[in-house]
């Protein structure tokens, strides 16, 4: 029989979005039972402000031992996805192709590599995560990042540290989606990048692809198809001898206006079991589910269904 491995992603810039204090909001997350936990290396808050808050999120981490996939570059969990340091600004083409600028490159790599270098003794981390979905565009300027600079970042990792490193993309949605996340490539723009072909061209040995699955935007669904795409993007890792992991399960509603909130349109507590099964039925061993911080928000206005059914699935049902 299969083990399944749950986690979930962690945000302090969403639980300030939902009210919520950082440290008791983390405990709580913690004390589900997840197995794995990701966080983000915010370059812009470390910049400013250092890494006592980062620090402090491992230290209860490691105290519950519970294992962390850290994030590590100019993208992180949560919009606007880019987290870039006061007077650092990138070069980027028509595309939305951030560049290898040479003095922006050896700021990302510097960044990268101070933070692995910090962590690097700390047993609870289990996997470095090099940017977060790169080779998808996103975030106000619709951006994406070089492939040779990820590459580049991903030898900055390795250097330090022999764990695996995870790259991540937003998985198959519905063609328009997909065709509005995934930039122009090639001469004039002849084709369109398939991220999750251009991670598996970046993995080493033993590191990992990592998919984000979403099923519900607003009133959109996602084609039907959408399990069987991951299932697809699972037997081509393996087959390359990488780990398929889903870095985000939809788990939380995607609304189109914040007014829906509180009674969404877009996904119900009981989505986020049906989304799991699925993906376990597909293959997936490794699962992080997207959203704890909205389940804490509406727990604490008498609403527990969310966190009783991420309960339940860590607990195996």
């Amino acid at each position: 029989m299969t083990t399944i491995r749950t986690g979930t992603s962690f945000s302090p810039r969403r639980c300030a979005r939902f009210g919520l204090a950082v440290e008791p909001a983390f405990r709580a997350v913690v004390d589900l039972g997840f197995d794995l936990v990701r966080l983000s290396a915010y370059w812009d808050g470390i910049d400013r402000d250092g890494f006592a808050e980062l620090d402090g999120l491992l230290d209860v981490a490691a105290a519950a031992r519970r294992s962390v996939v850290l994030t590590v570059g100019m993208k992180a969990i949560q919009w606007p996805e880019f987290y870039l340091p006061a007077g650092v600004a990138p070069a980027a083409d028509r595309s939305g192709r951030i560049e290898s600028e040479p003095a922006f490159a050896a700021s990302v790599i510097r960044f990268v590599s101070d933070v692995v270098r910090r962590y690097r003794d700390r047993a609870a981390i289990a996997a470095w995560q090099v940017e977060n979905e790169p080779f998808n565009r996103s975030g106000p300027q619709r951006w994406w990042i070089d492939p040779q600079l990820v590459r580049r970042e991903m030898a900055a990792v390795r250097e330090l540290d022999s764990r695996p490193i995870v790259l991540n993309a937003f998985s198959h949605f519905s063609a328009r989606l997909d065709a509005s996340s995934r930039p122009r490539v090639g001469p004039f723009g002849w084709r369109r990048l398939v991220a999750e072909q251009e991670i598996l061209q970046l993995l080493g040995p033993q590191d990992v692809l990592g998919l984000d699955v979403y099923t519900s935007i607003g009133l959109t669904r996602a084609d039907p198809d959408w399990a069987d795409r991951a299932a697809r993007w699972l037997r081509s890792a393996r087959g390359r001898g990488n780990d398929p992991w889903i870095i985000e399960a939809q788990a939380e509603p995607w609304e189109e206006s914040g007014e829906t909130w509180t009674r969404p349109v877009s996904f119900a507590p009981e989505d986020m079991a049906a989304v799991y099964e699925r993906l376990v039925a597909a293959g997936y061993s490794t699962i992080l589910l997207w959203g704890c911080e909205y389940w804490l928000w509406r727990a604490s206005a008498n609403d527990g269904r969310w966190v009783d059914v991420a309960r339940r699935i860590v607990r195996g049902g």
